[in-house]
């Protein structure tokens, strides 16, 4: 089962998630996951070292419990208002018009690009290959073996600021894990819920977190561009804690039982009267609904904006011909779909992790979205490392290695004609 087996934490700012998976030929079968409450990273910034080590080895722990697979090598999802996506192109001349392309022809090509400036003091965390160009034939996903004089691409490189990454390794060593790849939880999210359709036609992916909110542009079977909004559900919370004086538990259930993401002050249900247990006090008192819904409507309102802001200013928002998916905890608020469609111009669904056997049920949900993509998102790096899509057991080896001696014996020429 070496080389099938994936491991994957996916660190949020509300719960850690992780999950142990095997890779089959035509499915992802999830053999552990398990979370932990997570108290330690605020935004994506991990704020204590000590904690954090001790959220991941909670969650690490019960998905390696659960599977009875030890793995020592993970793929880290996270969110971090300081990521950012560039867009990079260039291209490189060939020997002449009769070459074939090579594989040592790409990596140069890749190697020869170059960020701006103002970004050299990032670290790369994906590059995404959006298309090659072969002379002036457009929309290529492998040149290799083609013939032509010259060669372009078109490339996203996903970046993080070094002293983030750096953190993060160190969390993992502190349990004596190692970082194989460092993953955008929205790019792990677009693999657990896009269709091939959705991604191939274009959409915009919303995860929706405690703390933050990512955005990924999707067309053409890749993203064209990531974002990453340092405003989430967990804001609501402090709101209504300041604005009503009471504790986050009682935030948190106000928001779940009587906040609607689509809502005015002046609605039909805002005279109505809800039970709230005010901060120190035993019995509860009566409030308004109209108060909760003043005091969330301006944060509903400066999220819905700050959305639009970046999806607009990529430039690239008319190129996305397709609707919106929505996941992560946040796709739970009611009405959440009305809410942006109102605002966003298109048509909104809520994303539910798909194409995943072996899991229970109550973590096919949107806010798991994340740790369940981190597989799929690992398992292509996988197809184009391997010649073969998986590498081989043993007992395949071995059954290979019978049918190719059964097929060379002079008796078992011609059968079967």
């Amino acid at each position: 089962m070496s080389g099938r087996i994936i491991a994957g934490i996916d660190l949020g700012s509300s719960k850690t998630t992780s999950v142990i998976a095997e890779l089959a030929h035509d499915e992802i079968l999830v053999r552990g996951i398990n979370w932990a409450p997570a108290t330690s990273i605020v935004k994506g910034v991990v704020r204590d070292l000590n904690r954090c080590a001790q959220e991941v080895n909670a969650s690490f722990s019960g998905a390696v419990y659960s599977s009875g697979i030890h793995a020592e090598e993970v793929h880290l999802a996270f969110t971090c208002k300081d990521l950012t996506s560039v867009p990079l192109k260039g291209s490189i001349r060939l020997l002449d018009k009769e070459h074939e392309i090579t594989r040592e022809d790409v990596e140069r090509l890749l190697d020869s690009l170059e960020l701006p400036p103002q970004h050299r003091q990032y670290e790369r965390l994906q590059r995404i290959v959006q298309e090659f160009i072969v002379n002036e034939t457009e929309g290529v996903l492998d040149p290799t073996g083609m013939f032509g004089e010259e060669l372009a691409v078109k490339v996203q490189d996903v970046l993080g600021p070094p002293w983030l990454l750096a953190n993060y390794k160190k969390v993992l060593e502190r349990v004596g894990l190692r970082a194989k790849s460092l993953v955008p939880s929205v790019l792990a999210a677009g693999c657990a819920v896009l269709t091939e359709e959705e991604m191939n036609t274009g959409c915009v992916l919303l995860d929706l977190g405690h703390g933050t909110t990512d955005i990924a542009l999707y067309r053409d079977g890749s993203p064209l561009f990531t974002a990453t909004i340092p405003v989430g559900g967990g804001n609501l919370d402090v709101d209504l804690m300041e604005g009503l004086g009471v504790n986050l538990e009682e935030a948190q259930r106000i928001k779940k039982s009587f906040v609607r993401a689509w809502v005015q002050a002046d609605a039909a249900d805002a005279e109505e009267v809800i039970d709230i247990k005010f901060f120190g006090h035993r019995e509860y008192a009566k409030v308004k609904k109209q108060k909760v819904y003043e005091i969330v409507l301006p944060r509903l309102a400066e999220w819905a904006e700050l959305i639009k802001q970046r999806l607009y200013g990529s430039g690239l928002m008319h190129t996305v011909p397709g609707g919106v998916v929505v996941t992560g905890g946040g796709a739970y608020m009611r009405e959440i779909t009305g809410f942006l469609s109102h605002h966003l111009g298109k048509p909104v669904r809520i994303g539910i992790p798909r194409g995943f056997s072996h899991l229970f049920e109550e973590f096919r949900a949107p806010q798991f979205s994340s740790a369940l993509g981190i597989p799929a998102f690992a398992a292509r790096s996988l197809e184009e490392t391997y010649s073969e899509p998986y590498p081989l057991t043993l007992l395949e080896e071995l059954g290979r290695f019978f049918a190719e001696l059964w097929g060379g014996m002079p008796w078992s020429r011609g059968r079967g004609r």
